[in-house]
């Protein structure tokens, strides 16, 4: 929990030192948002049937898990959610392999922390990792000794905090990637061809029965009707 409050201001402080404004969070809210009171009611389930039967609760854990980490693949358009719901699964499928989140007893040791698991284990929600813990390296194995509350973290809690982080930074300064239902939407302009230019057929030569005969040649001696209308002619004398 202290990581993630961490990574909220490192991203509020990165967005707003970069010029954005807390108004532009609610531009465009998230879609599908009744999944996370989906998620916060399986959680409810599993506690409460959690006295009726032990390994309800990390199952139903799990889900809760699970089902925020597909909310945030639904809102992978903003950027860092990508992350989120990669860390959110990682934790889910880890507590449903061991039926708890493994903490590893020497890492939060290391952080600080004052009474580890070891010392007082929560059942049927984290568990101690041991040799036979299925995905250790998923679990809490990685120290953080952050002063107010020191813990061991998993590899999965790092990424939800990045994630987080990247995408109140973005939100802020309204830097959003194009969601992908409208880019599936948009319509293909088709490409336009360049208009061709009508084949030109070759000139067909006339037949021989639609060739016009040759005007008739004139006769030696004998003008033509063309000749009497050019030449005047001499006026005869009489004796």
């Amino acid at each position: 929990m202290a990581l993630v409050l961490l990574a909220l201001a490192a991203g509020l402080v990165a967005g707003l030192a970069r010029g954005g404004r807390l108004r532009r969070l609610g531009e465009r809210p998230p879609v599908r948002s009744r999944l996370i009171l989906t998620a916060l009611g399986a959680y409810a389930v599993g506690v409460a049937g959690s006295w009726v039967w032990e390994p309800l609760l990390p199952a139903m854990t799990a889900l809760c898990w699970f089902t925020l980490g597909f909310y945030a693949w639904l809102n992978r358009s903003y950027y860092g959610a990508t992350l989120v719901a990669l860390g959110l699964a990682a934790n889910g499928l880890v507590i449903l392999l061991n039926g708890g989140m493994p903490v590893s007893a020497s890492a939060q040791h290391r952080a600080g922390v004052e009474t580890t698991v070891a010392e007082r284990p929560d059942e049927g929600v984290v568990t101690l990792a041991g040799d036979d813990t299925r995905l250790r390296w998923l679990g809490k194995t990685i120290p953080v000794a952050f002063p107010p509350s020191p813990e061991a973290v998993s590899p999965g809690d790092l990424a939800v905090a990045a994630g987080v982080a990247a995408a109140l930074a973005t939100a802020l300064t309204g830097r959003r990637t194009v969601p992908v239902a409208r880019e599936r939407e948009r319509p293909r302009v088709p490409r336009q061809r360049p208009a061709q230019r009508p084949a030109q057929r070759p000139a067909q030569r006339p037949r021989p029965d639609e060739v016009p005969p040759p005007p008739p040649e004139p006769v030696a001696g004998h003008a033509t009707m063309d000749d009497d209308a050019s030449t005047p002619q001499s006026p005869r004398v009489t004796a």
